[in-house]
């Protein structure tokens, strides 16, 4: 979108949002507004353009979700060639729309943007390197999820198909989104083991993995979230927001 920060800098956006995320209710609440009012800020970014920036990362998103949705519906049927074929008609669908879909968006999200701006936006669609990175970075913090349900998973003698911890992630997506505590606490938790305990997964051993799991994704990134938001000067932004 013409505009370049640090990665570095990019870097502690993001791990202080999380903690902020953490500390406010739903999941993706209170640390969007503040990595768009820190780039808005300390880099003179107008707050359209931070604002639409975040929400075309966003709408890249769809697509690993999508995937995701295929694999949880896996997990109920053998058909996988007509799964197959479905998610790719959603995507070619989606594609095709793409620009639609980026304006509404804009439109739901009330994001004042020039002509220029729009039209700058709608331009990355043509740079199908960059949009394909972005799509294939998204796929990559997904897989890393279910990869960390895995792994707790296999610690504790249990190695449950990747697409039931497909349908598990999308669980934790859904509860965090409707969550009204602050970082989804007791209810991403109760969401979770709930979800498990349904697929017939022993109570002992679901309530083990969901506090492992929520020890890393909550409080460990709050810890560093936290820390990088003092130490790096985002301190000063969320007081500032704070006091609106």
């Amino acid at each position: 979108m013409g505009k370049n920060i640090p990665l570095i800098e990019l870097l502690k956006i993001t791990l202080s949002s999380i903690f902020v995320n953490n500390v406010t209710p739903m999941s993706r609440s209170g640390g969007e507004i503040l990595r768009i009012t820190w780039i808005a800020k300390k880099h003179k970014i107008p707050v359209a353009i931070s604002t639409v920036s975040i929400l075309y990362e966003r709408i890249l998103e769809i697509f690993p979700i999508i995937f995701l949705a295929v694999m949880g519906i896996a997990y109920f049927t053998q058909h996988m060639l007509l799964l197959t074929l479905s998610l790719f008609f959603v995507a070619i669908i989606i594609w095709f729309k793409w620009e639609k879909i980026v304006v509404l968006s804009v439109k739901l999200f009330k994001i004042e943007l020039s002509r220029e701006e729009l039209i700058n936006l709608l331009s990355l669609k043509k740079r199908t390197s960059l949009t394909m990175m972005g799509i294939g970075l998204s796929f990559a913090v997904w897989l890393l999820d279910v990869m960390r349900l895995k792994l707790i998973a296999l610690a504790f003698g249990w190695n449950p198909s990747i697409e039931f911890l497909a349908i598990v992630s999308l669980a934790n997506l859904i509860f965090g989104l409707m969550a009204f505590t602050p970082g989804g606490i007791g209810i991403v938790e109760g969401g979770l083991i709930g979800t498990l305990t349904y697929f017939g997964i022993p109570s002992t051993l679901a309530v083990s993995i969901t506090l492992i799991e929520r020890f890393i994704s909550y409080v460990i990134s709050s810890i560093v979230g936290f820390v990088t938001l003092v130490v790096s000067g985002g301190s000063e932004i969320w007081r500032a927001l704070k006091s609106h």
